[in-house]
């Protein structure tokens, strides 16, 4: 962390609107989430200061009470949903002592009741994310927020929880933040902290030096033209829209000052001066850097690859493009991970066919073993899914400048108007 002198700055945080000075745009000329004015007058802090969030649940009328069981009803290593009457939460019995948090997994809804509570810690039975059961604190991806925590007493045996009403209802709690407050010397091309890519370990890692009371500047880049958003769901709901899979909105961004230059990609990095070069000729330095691009999806290798109505879904737009161009076509998925089941499962009501291509005799094989796999193949054929396994594409052909069909190293020919590549 950086630690400065203290000494009193004045600053104006600016929300930015549709109509923008050139000098409040970011350096490609798209609008930052935060743009920063020096000497301003609408804020007013001291360096040594840490303004964090206060707690939403401090109102008394907002709190219930009840009694929820027996002391003897749970055995040491128990978890178990009880209802305050307004909302649920999961009690759980661990070395002899009670306690209680939320009982949604703030990722995406799952039931802890079924997790795993081992050692202090709770673990989501969907995707493995992990939390403290005496803090609620999240302590392990997915997922970016943590458990709600309700105080718990002993009165008479019985076992009470005093509670949030607004937490039951949200079952979700966000780390209270600082905020950037180190701005005297600001400058669009200089940050202490710069993040390369804006997927979820980028997000973290700014999350996480707010949580921990970093006050200067963080900046994200991303070649993405939106504000970080949960990529594995565009294989899950390929009509979604950006906003509506989107990690934070855009508030949050404004609340916690962390700036996000979306189009921006970065080129080159010379560690020895910090400075990161940008495709676009912007030269940014930094103090800090952290590069979280993340994987390049990988390609076909066979003829035509490059051709139109051949994806890699790794963008909304791709995704939201799969599903009009297939609508009532043949549709052709090469790889049967999870993005291309995925990819399958949205499509097969909505398509004509839907073929897949797959080097391995089953599905999910090497993740689930080979009877898991035969029995979620055979459901998806139930589901109008055809399976080609154990071959690979040897041909990609097209009928003026168009996908048509796709050949297989077997011979088999089939018919595809959009064709998705899943393979890794």
């Amino acid at each position: 962390f950086l630690f400065v002198p203290a000494v009193e700055v004045k600053i104006e945080v600016v929300i930015p609107e549709k109509e923008r000075s050139k000098e409040e745009m970011s350096p490609n000329g798209k609008a930052s989430p935060l743009i920063y004015k020096v000497n301003g007058t609408a804020r007013h802090y001291h360096l040594e200061e840490h303004p964090i969030a206060s707690s939403p649940y401090h109102n008394p009328k907002d709190m219930v009470e009840a009694s929820v069981c027996h002391v003897k009803d749970l055995e040491n290593g128990q978890m178990r949903e009880v209802d305050l009457g307004c909302g649920k939460a999961l009690l759980i019995k661990e070395s002899g002592e009670f306690h209680a948090v939320g009982h949604k997994c703030p990722h995406y809804g799952a039931p802890l009741v079924k997790g795993v509570l081992s050692k202090g810690r709770v673990r989501c039975p969907w995707h493995g994310a992990c939390f403290n059961i005496g803090t609620g604190d999240i302590e392990d991806f997915p997922g970016l927020d943590s458990l709600p925590r309700f105080q718990v007493k002993i009165e008479k045996e019985k076992v009470y929880i005093r509670a949030s009403k607004q937490a039951l209802q949200t079952q979700r709690r966000t780390k209270m933040m600082a905020k950037c407050i180190s701005l005297s010397n600001y400058n669009l091309s200089s940050t202490n902290v710069l993040i390369i890519g804006a997927g979820a370990a980028g997000l973290v890692c700014a999350e996480t030096l707010r949580q921990e009371g970093f006050s200067d500047r963080i900046v994200m880049c991303t070649m993405d033209r939106h504000l970080p958003y949960d990529r594995p769901k565009l294989s899950k709901s390929m009509d979604s829209q950006p906003e509506q899979i989107a990690l934070r909105p855009k508030e949050f961004f404004c609340t916690y000052d962390i700036e996000v230059l979306t189009e921006m990609q970065v080129a080159a990095v010379d560690i020895k001066s910090k400075i990161a070069v940008f495709k676009d000729g912007f030269k940014m330095e930094y103090n800090k850097l952290l590069i979280a691009t993340g994987n390049t999806p990988k390609a076909l290798s066979c003829k035509g690859k490059e051709m139109e109505n051949v994806f890699n879904i790794r963008t909304p737009e791709d995704a939201n493009r799969v599903v009009k161009l297939a609508t009532s076509k043949n549709v052709v998925i090469v790889g049967a991970s999870f993005l291309g089941m995925e990819v399958a499962a949205y499509l097969a009501e909505r398509a004509h066919s839907v073929s897949l291509v797959e080097l391995e005799e089953v599905p999910f094989k090497k993740s689930f073993g080979e009877r898991v796999g035969r029995a979620v193949m055979k459901m998806f054929e139930s589901n109008r899914v055809k399976f080609y396994m154990q071959t690979e594409v040897s041909e990609l052909r097209e009928q003026e400048g168009k996908l048509k069909e796709v050949v297989l190293k077997s011979g088999k020919v089939l018919r595809a108007d959009v064709c998705v590549v899943g393979v890794g």
